[in-house]
């Protein structure tokens, strides 16, 4: 089933993270997650739809039977990533952030850090599908 090169897989995943950067891209961790919250409050499905990045790593870790420690690694950063955001979105809905949490939330990001993920996931990935 994988006998495709996995340069295609990697371009796929680069191209996913790419689309999920720019729909999240905001100059501090509180204007994305206002962003996410906007989609949250849509409908959760529509949130889930919205990483693309996600089902195609669950995707090749299935199609690789499971197996694969940095697929697995790859998997639970980006589900951990999603599942921390939510949380944040939740706590800042029921206002039980701190006031120093949410003085950080206003801090401006490196013009870099939203743009990360591009580089490190098809990184990993390449190295995963290299063995």
């Amino acid at each position: 089933m994988m006998s495709e090169t996995p340069m295609i897989w990697v371009v796929l995943l680069t191209l996913c993270e790419l689309f999920e950067s720019w729909w999240q891209h905001a100059p501090t961790l509180g204007a994305i997650l206002e962003k996410i919250r906007f989609y949250y409050r849509q409908n959760i499905f529509l949130l889930f739809l919205m990483h693309p990045s996600l089902w195609l790593v669950l995707f090749l870790f299935v199609a690789h039977g499971f197996r694969g420690t940095v697929l697995s690694l790859i998997l639970v950063m980006k589900a951990s990533d999603l599942a921390f955001k939510l949380w944040m979105i939740q706590k800042l809905e029921k206002g039980e952030i701190s006031p120093d949490f949410r003085a950080m939330l206003s801090m401006p990001l490196a013009p870099w850090m939203p743009w990360i993920n591009v580089a490190i996931y098809p990184i990993l990935l390449s190295w995963a599908l290299a063995g």
